[in-house]
């Protein structure tokens, strides 16, 4: 009895769907990214890193033209991140402290495909996996398969109806899981307002801006990366003036479009030993090297190969 039920649940939860399988699949992706910035919904998903596991709520609309988006953390810290078009600011909450930071556009769960997908074509091999039920939701499964070492293998589950994703996994070659997001509720409206879009404030804390996120200056660049990992383009860069002393660090991001990594080139203060070697936790690796009294250092979600490659192809 037990074993038929097991195989009646299995036909409920696990069914082919030729549907969206036997269209072009990388025209199912350019949808997806378009769903999840014309699509209102609202809804929380559990995000996994490693044994850190975090309830997370969001809530997106699309007001004219421009998204909206806020993202509240429901467990450990009470942070926020409001998101408007290209802008994002992000309320740490620790203590009696607001630590208020602002970041560009960042690409959160569920969207987190870019508008251009061209890269994504030349480094990922896409294949379609069998639906699941997500959220009360049938879901498609879609399996980006990385061709080369530089980055992890992507797995979605996007909503039938929609193609939003609602479940997400990150793996690496061994298929060993490294993150995961998925919703457990969500719901699609067509709520336009925008009263939702607001901080919670707290009177009790002290709100104040990280002031070494926004002191950036105007300055030509001293260093270059000569071997950046294939398929990875700079899409930020940042120099901002270190305190304390008269010397400046450079803060660069590099994606290639699902896979960021960001490169920190910053002066080594008199007295300070510098980071040499490597370290990974979860999913994320780091990689530092000391060169001509500069720290050298690449931290992202990508295999220990890639920041090696970057932070040792630079030179000044």
């Amino acid at each position: 009895m037990i074993k038929y039920f097991s195989l009646i649940l299995f036909l409920l939860t696990s069914v082919k769907t030729p549907l969206l399988a036997e269209q072009n699949p990388w025209e199912i992706i350019e949808k997806c990214q378009k769903a999840s910035q014309n699509l209102n919904y609202k809804g929380i998903y559990i995000s996994q890193h490693g044994h850190d596991l975090k309830s997370v709520e969001i809530t997106h609309v699309l007001h004219g033209s421009e998204q909206f988006t806020r993202i509240n953390l429901l467990d450990g810290n009470a942070d926020e991140v409001l998101s408007q078009g290209k802008n994002v600011v992000i309320y740490h909450k620790q203590d009696n402290n607001v630590v208020i930071q602002k970041r560009e556009q960042q690409h959160f769960f569920p969207a987190i495909f870019p508008g251009d997908i061209s890269e994504i074509k030349k480094y990922y091999l896409l294949s379609f996996g069998m639906s699941e039920r997500v959220a009360g939701r049938m879901t498609q499964r879609v399996n980006l398969t990385p061709t080369d070492g530089f980055r992890y293998a992507y797995n979605f589950w996007l909503d039938q109806e929609t193609l939003l994703p609602l479940k997400m996994i990150i793996s690496n070659l061994d298929k060993n899981i490294l993150e995961q997001s998925a919703f457990n509720k969500i719901q699609f409206n067509k709520v336009t307002d925008l009263k939702w879009f607001t901080p919670t404030l707290d009177d009790s804390k002290k709100y104040h801006i990280d002031e070494n996120i926004t002191k950036e200056i105007n300055i030509n660049r001293f260093w270059r990366a000569k071997n950046i990992p294939p398929g990875f383009k700079e899409v930020n860069f940042i120099v901002s003036k270190m305190p304390d002393i008269n010397l400046v660090g450079n803060h660069s991001i590099y994606t290639d479009g699902l896979s960021y990594i960001s490169l920190f080139v910053q002066p080594v203060r008199k007295g300070q030993k510098p980071k040499v070697g490597d370290l990974s936790f979860n999913s994320t690796n780091v990689s530092a090297r000391y060169y001509r009294g500069y720290q050298i250092m690449a931290v992202g979600s990508v295999p220990l190969k890639a920041v090696k490659t970057l932070i040792d192809s630079v030179e000044f």
